[in-house]
């Protein structure tokens, strides 16, 4: 990104046109701006916007589904245009979050779609452009093409994004009791709603378990429980209540429904 601003952005048109060739074809190049690690876009929503992915792999990782929660990650950069857009995530090693391009779909308006990407492309686009650059840049290029040799560990990313959202009490609206610990089992789910309690399940292995059951058992309730549906989005709560433990130590969790289907 720091050598496309180089000579007020000489090689950026250049570098977008070989990367996505498509997609620029309506492009405005005037008053072309880059920006790295800002959150929100620094210009206005545009007609034309695109999450440019680039990582060494494009396998994503199963594991790690676009319902989990990376809602406070950072772009690492963004280029803007006359009447575009473009927010770009880098990987140095591994495959693109799905999550964190879940949570950057979040802060376009207008997202066209989302353009995957491995660093070979990057490296032939820079390689397409050095062909005009002018001294400085070419050294700078070449440098850089230097380095993408390391961006190819098929290690995970750090940073990974976590199933939990909040920590808030909410004692006052509908939610779920989960009782147990490795050493008192089976754990056993409540459903408590208006002050009521009712057991529903008493018969868990582990806490991951009676949430991926609680998230089951919401989908197939979800027109008769008084939990605001918002589908795979759907925040749901629950204490987890470990049985001989301080009560101050247990603990009020949010997650989405999404993230344990």
């Amino acid at each position: 990104m720091r050598i496309l601003e180089l000579n007020n952005y000489s090689l950026t048109k250049s570098f977008l046109e070989n990367l996505i060739p498509h997609e620029v074809e309506m492009f405005d190049y005037s008053g072309l701006h880059i920006i790295t690690r800002t959150r929100y876009c620094p210009q206005e929503h545009k007609e034309y916007e695109y999450i440019i992915g680039i990582s060494p792999y494009q396998k994503a990782i199963n594991n790690h589904n676009e319902y989990e929660d990376n809602s406070g990650s950072i772009p690492d950069a963004w280029i803007c245009g006359g009447n575009f857009n473009l927010l770009f995530e880098f990987k140095i090693r591994g495959v693109l979050d799905e999550a964190q391009i879940s949570a950057h779909k979040r802060l376009l308006k207008n997202c066209k779609k989302v353009i995957r990407l491995r660093w070979i492309d990057i490296i032939n686009s820079l390689k397409e452009v050095n062909k005009n650059a002018d001294s400085t840049e070419r050294f700078l290029v070449e440098q850089f093409l230097l380095v993408t040799n390391n961006f190819k560990s098929k290690r995970k990313s750090s940073g990974m994004p976590k199933q939990i959202i909040s920590h808030i009490n909410k004692d006052k609206e509908p939610h779920f009791v989960i009782t147990g610990s490795q050493k008192v089992k089976p754990y056993i789910v409540e459903y408590v709603c208006d002050g009521k309690k009712t057991i529903i399940n008493n018969n868990l292995s582990g806490i991951q378990e009676a949430r991926r059951w609680i998230a089951k058992y919401i989908n197939q309730n979800k027109e008769t429980l008084p939990i605001p549906n918002d589908g795979m989005n759907t925040v749901i709560s629950d204490y987890c209540v470990a049985p001989g433990r301080a009560e101050k130590k247990n603990q009020w969790n949010q997650w989405r429904l999404g993230a344990f289907l």
